[in-house]
C-alpha cells in the first residue's frame, strides 16, 4: 500500500480553492450529513434510536446520492421505475431532484476513512494543479469532471438501485490533470509493506500505479470505474486546459522554479 504524503513542488500561491474544497467536503460530512454517516447506523437497528439513525441517513443517501436506474430512467426509486434491479432502502425521498444529485453525490461520504483518504488525496494533488490551472479553471475542471466521473459509471451501471457517493472520481481528475502538468513532479510517499519506508517516488509512478490497480479491486463497495474514467477526464482536460496561453506561461515559470531550486540553473 503507498500512501502519498505531498510533492516536491513549491507553491507559489495559497491553493485557496483546493483548501475551500477540503473545508467544505468535512463541513458537509460533520454537520449536513445526518449521524448515522459519522457512527455507522446499524443495518440490524435494535431500538428507536438506531431506526432514526437509519432511517435519516437513508432517506438522505438516496435523495442526494447518484444513483444510476434513477439517471437513466429520469425517474425516482419511490416510483418504482421498471429497469431498476438491486437492493434499497426502505426510506426512500419522494421529491428527489435527480440530475441534481450528479453534482451533490461528489461533496458526500459514507465515513470518516472514506473523507480522510479522499481528502489526503485532494490536497496532496490538487494544490499543484490549482496553481498550475488557476483557481477558475480548476473549480471548473473538478467538478465538471467529477459530475462526467459519476456519469460513466452511470453508464456501466444503468440498472443499479445503488447510490453512488464520494468526492473520489473528481479527485481522480485532479490527479489525472497532474499527470499531464507535473510531469517530472515527485510524491513522498509512505509505503507500507514487510518494512515501513517514507520516500520520493515519481509522481507518474504513483499515478499510473493506481489508474493500473482500479482495474483489479475486487470490492462492490468501490466505484473503481468512477475513478479510472475520472483519471482519463482530468488527462483530456488538462491536455485542453494547458493549451491556454497563461496555464502555459505559468508552467513554464514553475519548470523554471523547479529547476533552480535543484541547480540546474543559475
Amino acid at each position: 500500500m503507498a500512501i502519498p504524503i505531498r510533492d516536491d513542488r513549491s507553491r507559489a500561491v495559497v491553493p485557496w480553492v483546493t483548501l475551500a474544497l477540503v473545508v467544505a467536503n468535512v463541513v458537509i460530512f460533520l454537520f449536513v450529513q445526518p449521524s448515522g454517516f459519522q457512527f455507522g447506523a446499524s443495518e440490524d437497528a435494535v431500538d428507536q434510536q438506531q431506526t432514526w439513525q437509519l432511517r435519516d441517513r437513508d432517506e438522505f443517501l438516496y435523495r442526494y446520492g447518484t444513483v444510476p436506474c434513477e439517471v437513466v430512467a429520469r425517474q425516482a426509486l419511490a416510483d418504482d421505475p421498471a429497469d431498476c434491479v438491486g437492493p434499497r432502502s426502505d426510506f426512500l425521498p419522494d421529491d428527489k431532484a435527480i440530475l441534481l444529485s450528479l453534482l451533490t453525490a461528489i461533496f458526500l461520504h459514507a465515513s470518516i476513512d472514506h473523507l480522510a483518504g479522499n481528502l489526503l488525496f485532494l490536497w496532496v494533488f490538487g494544490a499543484h494543479v490549482e496553481q498550475r490551472l488557476g483557481r477558475a479553471n480548476f473549480l471548473g475542471l473538478y467538478v465538471g469532471g467529477g459530475v462526467l466521473a459519476s456519469l460513466a459509471f452511470v453508464a456501466l451501471h444503468q440498472r443499479s438501485a445503488e447510490p453512488l457517493i464520494g468526492a473520489s472520481g473528481a479527485i481522480a481528475v485532479a490527479m489525472g490533470a497532474y499527470l499531464v502538468l507535473v510531469p517530472r513532479g515527485r510524491v513522498l510517499t509512505v509505503i507500507v509493506s514487510a518494512a515501513l519506508q517514507v520516500v520520493y517516488v515519481p509522481a507518474a509512478v504513483v499515478l499510473a500505479l493506481f489508474f493500473v490497480t482500479q482495474f483489479f479491486i475486487d470490492d462492490e463497495g468501490v466505484a473503481w470505474e468512477a475513478h479510472a474514467a475520472g483519471m482519463l477526464i482530468g488527462i483530456a482536460g488538462a491536455l485542453v486546459l494547458s493549451r491556454i496561453p497563461a496555464v502555459r506561461e505559468r508552467g513554464r515559470q514553475q519548470e523554471l522554479d523547479a529547476d533552480l531550486r535543484v541547480g540546474r540553473e543559475f
